[in-house]
């Protein structure tokens, strides 16, 4: 699917490769995505560099791929960033919503917030945030 522009090259985008997040600790990240929902680590490196070693670690659940990066020295986050949250597709939000309450996420609101105006049928989203303080969303489209 092209913009109909001859040799643009936007024809070549297939879309969303992953999300890069920024980690305080890659193995403390690795271990909330994997053991908390159910991601798998699937490529892992180390890039050398002049203040240290970068760590990076991709994981994937479903077509869903993060790129988890930690640098080697810690530095403040904007709180204003241009990515908002992180929204994960499921199938059943309330059977993930207690799932992941059994293995100790806490949600913002109690019960998924329900949107019917949103595409043919509306949608449910219930948010949450992981161990670095990047907000995660639970998202079903009904």
């Amino acid at each position: 699917m092209g913009c109909g522009k001859d040799g643009c090259g936007c024809e070549e985008i297939m879309g969303l490769a992953h999300i890069g997040v920024f980690v305080d600790d890659i193995e403390v990240s690795k271990a909330f995505y994997m053991d908390v929902l159910c991601f798998e680590c699937f490529d892992e490196s180390a890039i050398d560099g002049e203040s240290g070693t970068v760590k990076i670690a991709f994981i994937r659940n479903g077509s869903c791929v993060i790129e988890l990066v930690e640098f080697p020295e810690k530095k403040k986050r904007a709180v204003d960033s241009v990515i908002a949250h992180i929204a994960l597709n499921v199938k059943d939000i309330e059977i993930v919503q207690v799932c992941l309450e059994k293995k100790g996420v806490k949600f913002e609101t109690e019960k998924p917030v329900e949107l019917p105006m949103v595409f043919d049928n509306g949608v449910k989203y219930i948010m949450f945030s992981g161990p670095d303080g990047e907000v995660l969303e639970l998202n079903e489209t009904m």
